[in-house]
């Protein structure tokens, strides 16, 4: 419809997004590609279709998205018929003949709860990476996002890559797009309209094509210090594996508590290959109810079928005292020690390809990817979705906690050396004791 007024890169956005349908939609892009033009295309094009609609722009400040808005939009309808769309100058937004409208707003702390009030079918957060971290949660979990819900509305957060690598937009809303499809990444080179010699001049600019600015602003990367990250990451891990009968497996969690996230990983260890095996992870909020971890962990280990014969969490005494009494679970507290060394053996294991990681591990393979250390390197940077890297944090322990001897002994006359304690049953099964290390 109003596919002619976009450039050929443009109009391949709108219909990536149509074509996936999807609620959440997240573009990391370059400088002057035009994405603000194209955010008014789009939203007006989607108006246009769904009469009596609400869509949102919404800028970094109210001041911004107007002008951003009110720049490209009057470009886009000076071909429109008279009266077909009208400028609400004092109310901020434009309404069109049909009965949809188009509204403004602002993300950041000082403008959002002007937008409270009303529902939407579609919201664009323009450069809404460059909005602080707690303005952007406040904004899109407590103000915007559910102006959504009766709609059903669809979010698209489209923006150049923040200069702070753990900005929310980077941490949550792309790998939750990543997991679904949804995330697209657009650079400098992808639009037809940008010469080789506007390319030279923005690379001077930044002080040359290798440089951390030219990276983010013109190649659309998230940059960030390999020095501040914790495992070196290039994807290799992520691999389906079909566990032999000989492994033994291990439970290891981080107890988080009322501050952090809890996080159990299911793993073992393969003798052959000297490898870190995760079958499953589970993730708890903070907070959780040590019941509703239990019957988490009970669940997750049942679902395998597998004989568990250690469990290892990082809990305070009361708690492990608490799991024994009441759940009747024998607990062990991993071994600490030297906390730095314990990382570096992690990032080393993961840099020689000495861990596997089953897919479905999708908290922790996301940590590894994104987890970072504090600007001093004295301990985890704590994120609202790595939380304190706590999935890190219990593959760390998995390591120091797994069982490497040879379970190949004794395998014509049984299990091995070491008797396999029972499959842990869902909550209403409990069994008397979850077993004995041997």
């Amino acid at each position: 419809m109003l596919g002619y007024k976009l450039d050929p890169l443009q109009s391949s956005i709108s219909d990536t997004i149509r074509l996936g349908n999807h609620k959440k939609v997240c573009i990391l892009s370059s400088r002057q590609i035009g994405k603000s033009y194209w955010a008014c295309v789009f939203a007006l094009e989607y108006l246009i279709k769904h009469p009596g609609k609400i869509a949102r722009i919404v800028g970094p400040t109210l001041e911004q998205c107007h002008d951003l808005v009110q720049d490209n939009l009057c470009k886009i309808i000076e071909d429109a018929p008279k009266g077909f769309i009208i400028r609400r100058k004092s109310e901020l937004r434009w309404d069109l003949i049909n009965g949809s409208s188009l509204r403004l707003g602002g993300l950041k702390r000082a403008h959002v709860d002007s937008n409270r009030g009303g529902n939407c079918s579609l919201c664009i957060y323009e450069e809404c990476g460059f909005v602080d971290s707690e303005s952007f949660n406040y904004g899109v979990d407590s103000v915007l996002g559910p102006m959504l819900l009766r709609g059903k509305g669809r979010e698209v957060f489209i923006s150049t890559p923040s200069a702070e690598p753990d900005h929310p937009l980077h941490t949550k809303i792309k790998p939750h797009c990543e997991e679904i499809g949804s995330f697209f990444a657009y650079t400098v080179y992808d639009s037809p309209t940008i010469t080789h010699e506007m390319i030279e001049e923005a690379a001077r600019r930044c002080g040359g094509e290798g440089t951390d600015a030219f990276k983010r602003e013109y190649l659309a990367e998230i940059v960030r210090s390999d020095d501040l990250m914790v495992v070196p990451w290039d994807g290799w891990s992520v691999q389906e594996f079909v566990a032999p009968e000989e492994y033994k497996w291990c439970l290891t969690a981080d107890w988080g508590g009322v501050k952090d996230k809890s996080v159990a990983l299911l793993h073992s260890y393969d003798f052959h290959s000297d490898r870190d095996m995760i079958l499953d992870e589970i993730v708890f909020q903070p907070n959780t109810s040590t019941r509703h971890i239990v019957t988490g962990i009970q669940t997750m280990i049942a679902k395998h079928g597998v004989h568990v014969e250690r469990f290892y969490a990082d809990v305070p005494g009361q708690v492990q005292v608490d799991l024994s009494q009441t759940y009747k679970l024998t607990v062990a507290i991993p071994p600490k020690g030297d906390w730095l060394g314990g990382v570096q053996t992690m990032a080393a294991r993961i840099a020689d390809h000495k861990v596997v990681i089953n897919p479905r591990c999708k908290f922790l393979i996301r940590s590894c990817k994104n987890g970072m250390f504090n600007k001093t390197r004295t301990d985890f940077l704590r994120t609202d979705d790595l939380g304190h890297c706590d999935a890190l944090a219990a593959l760390m322990y998995a390591m120091k906690t797994k069982d490497t001897s040879n379970p190949f002994i004794n395998r014509h006359t049984g299990y091995g050396h070491m008797a396999p304690l029972a499959v842990l049953k869902p909550e209403t099964q409990l069994p008397k004791r979850f077993g004995k290390f041997k």
